[in-house]
């Protein structure tokens, strides 16, 4: 028997290398990421050509309650351009193999490496960021359940994989419809309900001004949270000093063609299809959109001792029609970054896809007819 010990030992070692070398292999890369948590926007046809925006992260442990990033986390982000959701109410993003894009492309088929990028949290304190050169990203679907697996080399030269399989949910974060109507009559808005977002980091700003994008409706919401027509939603693009508690301050704010100063609200307009600035939004019964771009006015808020606000405005659009009303009530304002992924929601919130001023987007969506 001792004649057989010599062979058995060679093919132990030969099993111990191959499972090494199955180690290495499955674990080659620098950072090797098993992610739990899935998070998605739809954002719809945004991209150059008209191409749908899908914007995902991923992650091993999710984020706080507040949608802070978890000491230790790991987070990827996906800005991802595919074909049209065939369904609103069950949106899913088409299997696939997606390439790292050239910057400022939004070809179907790949990522953009403006929005995507890589985020951990440190257990000390301070975040690490990067930015990828060149990746792919693999999706593939069994049933109900998605399976995402993405290898990645960042700008400093660290190599990435990330895994995810599991169910997908995306929140439909574009209008519903895809081309406005001028709209030509007065409108009314007692609003219902009201959101806001901030921008700190947004290129051009002055000392300790931010860029705060609210958004106020008079429709009703069912359950899933959509606005349901007819009725409308203004979208204001402002630019204040935020109080120290984080409140908006109260005062006088005006339309001024040249954005950025304290007090000041960016005008409305349309630019190769991107909709800028102050806008209301207008929905019929019938699920028609109608856009105006407001050119003029002005928006007052008072600050309440129960943190509400007492807010009224008055604006002509750029056919010469007026968009006047009010909100009395809380306001929620959310982190908005423009050179970052922004915050991930906490209970209902929403993943925004990050955005360079002055991109103005609803915080509202509006149910499909």
């Amino acid at each position: 028997m001792k004649c057989l010990r010599f062979p058995y030992l060679l093919l132990l070692t030969a099993i111990v290398a191959a499972a090494a070398v199955s180690c290495r292999k499955d674990n080659s890369a620098d950072y090797n990421t098993e992610a739990l948590v899935f998070y998605g926007d739809y954002n719809g046809a945004i991209g150059n050509s008209g191409e749908c925006n899908y914007y995902i992260c991923l992650s091993d442990i999710g984020f706080g309650d507040d949608g802070s990033l978890l000491p230790g986390g790991r987070y990827y982000y996906f800005d991802v351009f595919s074909t049209a959701a065939a369904d609103l109410k069950h949106i899913t993003l088409q299997e696939g193999t997606y390439s790292l894009g050239p910057w400022g492309e939004t070809a179907v088929g790949t990522f953009t490496p403006n929005y995507s990028l890589f985020e951990e949290a440190s257990r000390y304190g301070g975040t690490l960021q990067l930015t990828f050169t060149s990746g792919i990203l693999t999706v593939s679907r069994n049933g109900s359940n998605y399976t995402f697996e993405a290898e990645l080399t960042d700008v400093a030269g660290m190599t990435h994989h990330v895994h995810y399989s599991g169910p997908t949910a995306f929140t439909d974060y574009s209008t519903g419809v895809t081309d406005y109507l001028p709209l030509e009559q007065t409108i009314s808005i007692q609003a219902k309900a009201a959101m806001g977002s901030v921008n700190d980091d947004m290129e051009g700003l002055g000392d300790g001004i931010s860029n705060v994008i609210l958004s106020f409706t008079d429709m009703n919401t069912d359950a899933d949270g959509y606005t349901i027509p007819p009725g409308s939603i203004l979208n204001i693009d402002c630019y204040m000093r935020l109080t120290e508690d984080g409140r908006l301050p109260g005062g006088h704010y005006h339309v001024t063609p040249e954005w950025g100063p304290d007090s000041t609200l960016s005008p409305g307009e349309v630019n190769l299809d991107q909709i800028y600035g102050t806008v209301v939004e207008y929905y019929d019964a019938q699920g028609s959109a109608y856009l105006g771009l407001i050119t003029e006015g002005s928006l007052h808020i008072i600050n309440s001792a129960e943190l509400s606000y007492n807010i009224t405005f008055a604006f002509t659009t750029n056919l010469d029609y007026e968009v006047a009303g009010n909100y009395y009530g809380p306001l929620d304002l959310l982190p908005l970054q423009s050179t970052s992924a922004s915050k991930a929601p906490a209970a209902g919130q929403r993943l925004h896809r990050p955005v360079f001023h002055p991109t103005t987007r609803s915080h509202f969506s509006v149910k499909a007819l």
